[in-house]
This record gives C-alpha cells, sequence and structure tokens, in this order.
C-alpha cells in the first residue's frame, strides 16, 4: 500500500480517497473467525499501518461506517467489511485490471 503522501502509481491511486485507501487495507486486515470475517486490528494498530495518527484516522472510520462500508463488530472488538465495502474493493479492482490491460502493448487508445 502506498503512503498517504506518495504519487499516484495507477488510475486507482489517482481516483482513491483516503477513505478508500483505508478501505483496501482494512480488507486486507480481515481475519477469519468463528462468527465469519473480521478486522480485529485496534484503531491505535490500524493508525500505525495506515501511517496517520489516531486523530486523523477517526474520521475516516467514521465516514466508512456511515457510508456503509464497514460496521463495528461488538463494542471495542473490531469491525466488519459490508457487502457494499467489497463491493466498492472490487469495482475499484476492476478499474486497476482495466488500467493495465490499456496500457499493455497494442492496446489502442484511438479506436475509430
Amino acid at each position: 500500500m502506498n503512503h498517504l503522501n506518495a504519487a499516484p502509481t495507477g488510475l486507482v491511486d489517482l481516483f482513491a480517497s483516503d477513505a478508500y485507501r483505508l478501505l483496501h487495507l482494512l480488507v486486507s486486515l480481515q481475519t477469519e473467525t468463528v462468527d465469519g470475517k473480521r478486522i480485529r486490528e485496534s484503531q491505535e494498530e490500524i493508525a500505525e499501518l495506515f501511517h496517520v495518527s489516531k486523530g486523523k484516522l477517526n474520521p475516516l472510520m467514521q465516514a466508512l461506517v456511515s457510508s456503509g462500508c464497514i460496521r463495528k463488530y461488538r463494542a471495542r472488538s473490531g469491525y466488519v467489511i459490508t457487502p457494499l465495502g467489497s463491493g466498492v474493493v472490487e469495482c475499484m479492482g476492476n478499474l486497476n485490471a482495466l488500467a493495465k490491460r490499456h496500457e499493455e502493448p497494442g492496446a489502442s487508445s484511438d479506436a475509430k
């Protein structure tokens, strides 16, 4: 994952907000439990992995909860990626794959 201040390296990086980048990180942190997949890391641990302060992380987490991309998993027990959140990550992955196909040798951007 790119640091927040890194230059964009592809379409996903170019169009991705900090909230999306955080969602992408959270998806990668999911672990399987008896109740299904969830993120067990604390906000302090997530902030460290995301290279931001907890003060910068909190509004991003709240935005992801408000948007319906993640939800709290019991009080103080982590988060769960919702189907909407998984769909957002999948769509952005499709965008990245499309961009890579466009960059392949022989791909024509002047199709008439």
